[in-house]
């Protein structure tokens, strides 16, 4: 509680366990906005099936995301358009770096991926958040669209 700087109660929320629900706890105006956050928790979950996709040690495995199909065709197909997805989301975040003077694939790794408290990077992260959002198409408006 005191070392995030929120109240007894926010601290419950389950965004205050990491540095980039933090940000959002605190608003769009000195953190990111919900669209950011929810295009940043994308890339997590997309980042995470990569990694089982190519049988790495550090991803999370766990059967709800596919991928644990019995059927070795649908897991191979699975692989691919997983991969396919997760080098289009890099192509994306290297379109955006191309326009910025910040380091945003610094902020990717640092703050996103390793939940870094670095808030000099609050302006990158932000950016790259932007772009996140942007791919993955998330908006607040359209979530509660009929």
């Amino acid at each position: 509680m005191r070392h995030m700087g929120v109240n007894k109660d926010a601290a419950k929320d389950q965004r205050a366990g990491s540095f980039i629900g933090y940000l959002s706890m605190i608003g769009p105006v000195d953190g990111i906005s919900e669209a950011q956050y929810e295009g940043a928790q994308a890339y997590l979950k997309l980042r995470n099936a990569y990694l089982r996709a190519i049988k790495s040690p550090d991803a999370i495995y766990d059967m709800d995301d596919g991928g644990g199909v019995p059927d070795p065709e649908a897991y191979e197909d699975w692989c691919k358009r997983t991969t396919e997805r997760y080098d289009d989301v890099r192509r994306a975040i290297q379109e955006t770096q191309n326009y910025s003077r910040e380091n945003l694939w610094a902020a990717l790794q640092l703050v996103i991926v390793e939940d870094k408290r670095l808030h000099q990077m609050i302006g990158p992260t932000r950016i790259l958040c932007n772009a996140l959002a942007k791919y993955f198409k998330c908006s607040v408006e359209n979530r509660y669209a009929a």
